[in-house]
């Protein structure tokens, strides 16, 4: 097990999420644990006196005919080399749409899914595998002189999604200063897109893509977007990504146990009917420091609470509504 913090040419492009690019753009201290089998990008998020590892892809196969038991005795290894070498106070939860085939040891394991739809049909297809209800909201909202387009106006596109997480009482919503961090890093591998109904936004996607996934990892709308204009945007930008020679689309994470009936059920069916394919795994946390990770949830809550929001452990609520 190596612990690197510069990738050789060979593994450059086997990941956007896992190039130094993608991994600046979110945190000074980065890396990637390495073997002759995987490889697995990491960055280091510091709040006060607190250290949390985040991953930002899944382990990433250097080898074929790799097995479940090698990416557990990889995973097993990450782990103790956290402790070995006290890179971290403990593992958070994956990037939304990490998928581990394995739960490591003493960790917090749920089940996790993403949905992923195949784009690399025909544009006909693509349209024809959208359920029926979404097909009549597209077609409802060009009708109507809805417009997708490509956008640069990313004070607009911020201020789009911030709306939308406040809205939800989210507040860990990307800040303008994230956001032109990822675009001045990825460049080419980032693109911003807005519907207009007569030239008044109504919502807004932020996309990372490499060379076959586009992934939807930001979006945002105003408090009542004309009807059909996010699932218009969400059908252009396959489009879009088809004429790429792109193969997939990735919504960014859905979680698998989740209370009937509640907004989250109700985003899972949303993203499941534009024919995508539920893809599921696992996600977990690791805590190395419990004392530290338990005054870290704590101060959090307040923080939440003092902004009239309340603090969710997704790892916890998920295996509660088991």
């Amino acid at each position: 097990m190596k612990l690197i913090h510069t990738l050789n040419k060979d593994n450059e492009n086997i990941d956007v999420f896992a190039s130094e690019a993608f991994l600046k753009s979110r945190s000074s201290e980065y890396g990637w644990f390495v073997t002759d089998a995987y490889i697995l990008p990491f960055i280091i998020d510091k709040k006060l006196f607190f250290k949390r590892m985040i991953f930002t892809t899944a382990c990433l196969p250097l080898k074929k005919n790799t097995s479940i038991a090698d990416e557990k005795h990889f995973l097993d290894a990450v782990i103790q080399k956290c402790k070995e070498e006290n890179l971290c106070d403990f593992i958070y939860k994956a990037q939304a749409n990490v998928l581990f085939n394995v739960c490591p040891e003493s960790s917090e394991c749920i089940e996790w899914g993403t949905y992923v739809v195949d784009i690399a049909s025909t544009q006909e297809n693509i349209f024809n595998n959208i359920h029926a209800k979404h097909r009549n909201r597209i077609r409802h909202a060009e009708k109507h002189g809805l417009i997708v387009q490509e956008t640069d106006n990313i004070v607009q596109v911020c201020e789009i999604i911030k709306q939308t997480f406040t809205r939800q009482k989210k507040l860990l919503y990307p800040s303008l200063s994230d956001i032109q961090k990822l675009q001045d890093n990825l460049q080419e591998h980032i693109v911003f897109f807005e519907v207009l109904k007569e030239n008044v936004p109504q919502g807004v996607f932020i996309f990372i893509f490499d060379d076959t996934t586009a992934y939807c990892i930001y979006a945002g709308s105003i408090e009542k977007p004309f009807s059909g204009s996010i699932a218009l945007m969400h059908y252009k930008a396959m489009v879009f990504f088809n004429t790429k020679k792109l193969k997939n689309y990735d919504f960014m994470g859905a979680r698998i146990n989740v209370d009937k009936g509640s907004k989250f059920e109700t985003i899972q069916h949303f993203k499941k009917r534009f024919g995508g394919e539920l893809k599921q795994g696992y996600a977990f946390q690791t805590i190395l420091k419990p004392l530290k990770f338990r005054f870290f949830n704590y101060l959090v809550k307040i923080y939440f609470k003092a902004k009239g929001s309340q603090f969710e452990d997704i790892i916890k609520k998920s295996k509660a509504n088991k």
